[in-house]
């Protein structure tokens, strides 16, 4: 009569009286029967749930649950009312901010009852509660069980951004730009993915893992060619890669592609994009004038005369694009560079071969007659070198100038040969 009168309580609506009846019934001595005691136990759990002492709820349905049969009809509603009194003292944990204990409670949801609709739900909140105090590893740990166990659940689709933040903060780099990259890949947000995949990128980079930050920087080129600048700072970077590992070809072939992508940029053009293009204009000079000093001034001297020639003016307009750009470190690398190429060719003349058959007299005025050929261009050097030194008045002292100083005072001992007593090379020059 207690068990009956208990539950027709519940039914109008009457919890706190429902409560007290059913309490009854369970104290009685001698117990009541199992089925009776677990009717009572179920009034006592879901009043306390709909008061919201979930606390409370919880041990009442574990009792519930203990007096049900594994296959009746009725033992599933009764799991899922445990695990969401379960998880409800985790929202309120996380309500007042401890998220320590609100993380606790939502994943015993699982524990407690594994195929609760609620776990994967609760889960991720763990995982979110572990994230906001911080605990880098413990969420990675929740969320990559998520990963596996839920693969079709909708928050799949969040999984990448957390994930990534995660790895990131733990310093689980490679796990990161992975993750970065699964994001980027979603493509719901452009402005999103395009930072994602751009972060994907540093990352692999930063982690040395060369081949997947070269496949990311190129893929960010082909999707996002603009903005300008951090498309031509991708190609940079491929560039630097390409050295790292010795590729000169393909390190060329992202010099070129930089700079006529930063040449054709228009108003899209930065300060930091000209940087890029003024460095990779100098990369390209490299093989003209490296292909320049391998000419030898041999016979057919005539020929090879001609084609040192033609190397030799190539090379000038290599410079002259890296110089054009007006970018200090790059047009003091360029004007020096200029200067040795008279240089070399001044001492190619002397060097060369001479042609057989010579008299004595006619060796010592074939001589005289290359000195005087070679010193025009050995003054062009010095010119070249001038310029350089020049520069230091501006501020701009760097490598590049300091090598035009120390050519200087091999082509000039006189006047730049000497060792400054007073406050440094500034006060040197006139």
């Amino acid at each position: 009569m207690l068990s009956n009168a208990a539950e027709q309580l519940y039914a109008l609506h009457a919890p706190d009286q429902a409560r007290t009846v059913a309490e009854r019934v369970l104290a009685l001595s001698p117990p009541a029967t199992p089925a009776l005691r677990r009717t009572a136990w179920v009034v006592v759990a879901n009043t306390q749930f709909e008061r919201g002492s979930f606390d409370r709820a919880e041990p009442a349905y574990q009792q519930a649950l203990a007096l049900t049969a594994e296959k009746d009809k009725n033992r599933p509603a009764l799991q899922e009312r445990l695990a969401a009194s379960i998880y409800k003292q985790g929202e309120q944990a996380r309500a007042i901010g401890n998220h320590r204990e609100a993380a606790n409670h939502f994943l015993r949801v699982g524990r407690a009852v594994p195929d609760a609709t609620i776990r994967p739900t609760a889960e991720y909140d763990a995982a979110a509660s572990l994230i906001a105090m911080k605990d880098w590893k413990g969420a990675a740990v929740v969320l990559e069980d998520f990963k596996v166990r839920y693969p079709k659940h909708a928050l799949q689709a969040e999984l990448p951004a957390k994930l990534a933040v995660v790895y990131l903060e733990s310093g689980q780099a490679l796990k990161a730009a992975a993750a970065f990259e699964l994001l980027a890949a979603s493509g719901k947000d452009v402005k999103l993915s395009r930072g994602s995949l751009w972060q994907a990128a540093e990352l692999y980079d930063k982690a040395g893992n060369q081949n997947n930050a070269a496949a990311a920087y190129e893929r960010y080129i082909r999707q996002y060619p603009t903005p300008l600048e951090p498309a031509i700072e991708a190609r940079y970077r491929l560039m630097e890669i390409s050295e790292k590992s010795g590729q000169r070809d393909t390190r060329q072939r992202w010099a070129r592609e930089l700079l006529r992508a930063e040449q054709a940029g228009g108003s899209a053009r930065t300060d930091r994009t000209r940087y890029l293009g003024a460095k990779s204009a100098l990369v390209l000079a490299e093989p003209i004038d490296a292909a320049y000093r391998q000419v030898r001034l041999v016979e057919p001297l005539k020929k090879n005369l001609k084609l040192k020639k033609e190397r030799m003016q190539q090379a000038f307009d290599a410079y002259g694009v890296a110089a054009g750009y007006g970018v200090a470190e790059i047009s003091t690398a360029a004007t020096y560079q200029s200067a040795t190429l008279y240089q070399d060719f001044g001492k190619a003349l002397m060097d060369s071969q001479r042609p057989k058959n010579l008299k004595a007299d006619e060796l010592e005025q074939y001589n005289v007659l290359l000195e005087e050929q070679a010193y025009p261009f050995e003054e062009k050097a010095m010119e070249l070198h001038e310029i350089n030194v020049r520069r230091a008045r501006q501020g701009v002292y760097d490598d590049w100038v300091r090598k035009s100083y120390g050519a200087l005072a091999k082509l000039r001992p006189v006047r730049y040969a000497k060792t400054e007593k007073s406050e440094g090379v500034f006060n040197g020059l006139r």
